[in-house]
């Protein structure tokens, strides 16, 4: 198992995992070092994953709620409202503001602890040093030292299913079940983590978002490559801290 640091409760991903996960519920690799110690899931599959920072594109992001069940009930709370429903009722109390300083930290630590040699040089050749070293310092999802908005649900969730450690993540696991939603699973949900072909399949709200999004950063990383500038198209000089946030934006939650 690729070394994890202190504070995550996660195993080592099998090779089942691997193939739920990136064949069944994303949809392409996930640079996966760390499934859920333990799964909610009824049927058995991960419905979380650690990811390994500096594998391949470095930013802010280090896991992903993969549970299409969990996924489809989040995007029908997050599209009510909830990330400004739970930042609201949550961060107003500074026990909690502290749990979610709690989880900023472990997940700066993780970063500074995984991304180290080839892995930092590259990520450095791309965005600059000094962004570099924002990314490495930011809390979950990029999130600084302001804690006034959970930022979102899905990563909230997932890290407290990695973790055992998120206040926030554990509200959003109450809030699913007072709104009705099974955390362990349907019936039939499992049929996409299966590969069951014409079965119960997950249609996320957020995919035309995402493709506009897609679409718009990779306009901007052309425009910024055409500048000289180092994006994932090709090497150049360290972006500016201003459009390196630009990016990590367009690529957030």
């Amino acid at each position: 198992m690729t070394h994890v640091p202190a504070g995550w409760r996660v195993a080592a991903p099998s090779a089942a995992d691997t193939d739920v996960v990136e064949q069944q519920q994303l949809g392409h690799p996930a640079n996966m070092v760390g499934v859920p110690a333990l799964s909610l899931c009824r049927h058995g599959y991960p419905q979380a994953v650690l990811q390994d920072p500096g594998a391949h594109k470095f930013g802010a992001g280090m896991l992903r709620l993969t549970c299409p069940h969990l996924c489809e009930a989040v995007d029908a709370w997050e599209a009510e409202g909830g990330v400004r429903e739970l930042s609201s009722d949550l961060l107003k109390d500074e026990a909690t503001q502290m749990s979610l300083k709690g989880v900023n930290d472990r997940h700066a630590a993780t970063r500074r602890s995984m991304v180290q040699g080839e892995a930092l040089i590259r990520a450095e050749a791309r965005l600059g040093k000094d962004n570099v070293r924002l990314i490495l310092k930011s809390g979950i999802m990029g999130l600084n030292a302001k804690l006034d908005d959970v930022k979102c649900l899905h990563a909230q969730l997932a890290d407290e299913l990695l973790s055992k450690d998120n206040t926030i993540g554990h509200a959003v696991l109450a809030g699913l079940e007072a709104r009705g939603v099974d955390v362990a699973g349907s019936d039939v949900c499992g049929e996409q983590c299966s590969g069951c072909a014409g079965g119960w399949r997950y249609t996320p709200r957020k995919n035309k978002q995402k493709l506009r999004t897609a679409r718009s950063r990779h306009k901007k990383m052309r425009e910024l490559s055409l500048a000289g500038y180092a994006t994932s198209l090709g090497p150049g000089r360290p972006l500016p801290r201003a459009e390196a946030a630009a990016l990590e934006d367009l690529g957030a939650c």
